[in-house]
């Protein structure tokens, strides 16, 4: 079994363990679990923007600057 099925197999728990909650936040919490596991669900190369590809290849290699969040 890869890593993406089991990222998806928990999610699946989380989401089971959220309908089964009595209390609003656990259900929450659950969800939001959920969604976390799916997010590390890596998605084809094909896939991605070209925008994803710049951030995970500069993400790899690292150039130690942090994003502007300034306007130039």
């Amino acid at each position: 079994m890869s890593k993406n099925d089991d990222y998806r197999e928990y999610a699946d728990e989380c989401q089971r363990m959220a309908r089964i909650a009595k209390h609003p936040g656990e259900k929450a919490t659950w969800l939001q679990m959920a969604q976390d596991w799916l997010r590390m669900i890596k998605q084809p190369q094909s896939w991605q923007s070209a925008s994803d590809k710049f951030d995970a290849a500069e993400k790899a290699q690292g150039t130690g600057q942090e994003k502007s969040t300034s306007d130039h």
